[in-house]
């Protein structure tokens, strides 16, 4: 090797050594980090980007909503949600639950929420309408005070007689006596709290055929407590004497009109021997507290009578109690028609597959042509702060009912009235809220290198070694001097 081989080979070595530090460096710098997924702390993501990288993460579609610091720890994610669409601007905002959201929410409802625009839990106050259970039947006796004819109806006047003058009663029923018949009487129920002012309460039937059918009770829809009940008899359409009654309360909770709904529900009939077995599918998990069975006979005859009963889920008995005669009839007495088809129940069921039971005794099975239910809803009561548009969202599983505190809610229902709002069509598609970090894994999206305060500090090292770097090579790089 010449003399200056080796000074020459060592030049070559440490440059090349050098440019390796030199690259090793530049690979360090966190361009790489622009690669990586977006949605991590500092990326800026477009809405639009946003909502489509949570559609690719989540197999189903959901909705989610951020609460506040103290709910930091029940934050999820929801499968669907309903727009809130206030009816006029008021202070307070109420809405009533649909079937959508009793069949997709939990069965106690603890996951639903109201969000506002920016995805912040909204306190709400749940109103079922119900005036709570009493735990026993109470039963309070009727006393006949006037009855008076007229042309065309007479009026028949009862006071109720409760077992203290302190007592608050109300009523779920009236039974009467009834002659023996037959006679069909379609009667206007009033109420009175001080014997002069009346006001209309239901209507209802009484009839008797004089043997086995008869139906000597009306059910009243609201729970209000009356202490005079006035009947608009007709005078049509048979003999009727009423002289005494009672009107009957049930333990259980009761809801009034407002808070009721109506639906018709596919349903199966299957018969065994005698006994036919109308399952009703109730997927919503309704709170039905009325059957109504629109039936016929099947050969061909127009009167009908079966005996029934109603169970919960099949193979659990006769568990459900009844407040109508346990009879579905069909009809005619003196030229008029009686269709008393309609089952009203003491407490809602809930199950997905009630069922209604008939005995046929020895005649052929009902042709059972639709099932109508009524069903007992609630509604949610909220202050609009102006923070709109709200959503209401529901469908996500172990959450926990919020604690919010309501006590101005409570008196928002009264005073002032709420106004009524309305719910837009069910939506199940990602919701996020706008100020809300995006979930990683969007796709197609290119986004510039994340720079922060650790970043920048690394850049400065890095361009400090590269210039270390730079300057070895051209000092190892020049020529010895010749001696």
């Amino acid at each position: 090797m010449g003399k200056y081989g080796s000074g020459f080979a060592k030049k070559k070595l440490g440059a090349a050594l050098c440019g390796a530090a030199l690259l090793g460096v530049l690979a360090g710098l966190p361009e790489s980090r622009a690669q990586q997924a977006p949605g991590s702390a500092g990326v800026e993501v477009s809405p639009a980007s946003a909502e489509e990288s949570v559609g690719n993460r989540l197999e189903a579609a959901a909705f989610s909503a951020r609460p506040l610091e103290k709910e930091e720890a029940e934050s999820g994610s929801w499968a669907f949600a309903k727009e809130i669409r206030p009816a006029e601007v008021s202070r307070y905002q109420a809405l009533y639950l649909d079937a959508d959201v009793y069949g997709r929410a939990q069965e106690n409802l603890d996951d639903v929420r109201i969000v506002d625009a920016s995805g912040r839990f909204v306190p709400y106050y749940t109103d079922s309408g119900e005036e709570g259970k009493r735990g026993l039947d109470r039963y309070y006796p009727l006393e006949l005070i006037k009855s008076t004819p007229g042309k065309e109806a007479t009026r028949f006047d009862f006071r109720v007689i409760p077992a203290s003058d302190q007592e608050n009663f109300r009523g779920s029923r009236l039974t009467f006596p009834l002659s023996k018949g037959p006679f069909l009487k379609k009667i206007g129920v009033e109420g009175s709290k001080d014997g002069k002012s009346w006001e209309p309460v239901t209507e209802g039937e009484l009839y008797a055929d004089g043997e086995t059918k008869f139906r000597n009770v009306i059910e009243l829809d609201e729970p209000a407590g009356y202490g005079y009940y006035r009947l608009n008899v007709p005078n049509a359409g048979g003999k009727i004497e009423l002289t005494d009654g009672m009107l009957s309360d049930v333990g259980a909770a009761v809801s009034g009109q407002a808070f009721r709904r109506a639906k018709e529900l596919p349903f199966n009939v299957e018969t065994l021997a005698r006994m036919s077995e109308v399952v009703i599918y109730n997927a919503d998990r309704l709170r039905i507290d009325q059957i109504r069975l629109n039936a016929s006979a099947s050969d061909g005859s127009e009167e009908f009578s079966r005996i029934f009963y109603v169970n919960r889920a099949k193979g659990t008995g006769a568990n459900t109690r009844i407040l109508s005669p346990t009879r579905l009839n069909r009809l005619k007495l003196n030229g008029l028609s009686v269709e008393d088809t309609q089952i009203r129940l003491a407490e809602p069921i809930l199950n997905e597959k009630p069922m209604v039971v008939i005995d046929n005794a020895g005649n052929p099975p009902l042709n059972i042509e639709s099932v109508e239910v009524g069903y007992r809803v609630d509604r949610l009561i909220f202050e609009d702060t102006g923070a709109g548009p709200y959503r209401l969202l529901y469908g996500s599983e172990g959450q926990e009912k919020p604690q919010y505190d309501t006590a101005a809610l409570h008196t928002g229902i009264e005073n002032p009235a709420p106004a009524q709002a309305q719910l837009g069509p069910e939506e199940a598609q990602a919701f996020v809220p706008p100020d809300r970090e995006p979930l990683s894994g969007t796709e197609g999206e290119e986004s510039g290198p994340v720079v922060g305060a650790g970043d920048s500090l690394r850049i400065l090292l890095y361009i400090g070694l590269g210039g270390a770097g730079l300057l070895l090579i051209v000092l190892l790089s020049r020529k010895p001097k010749k001696k």
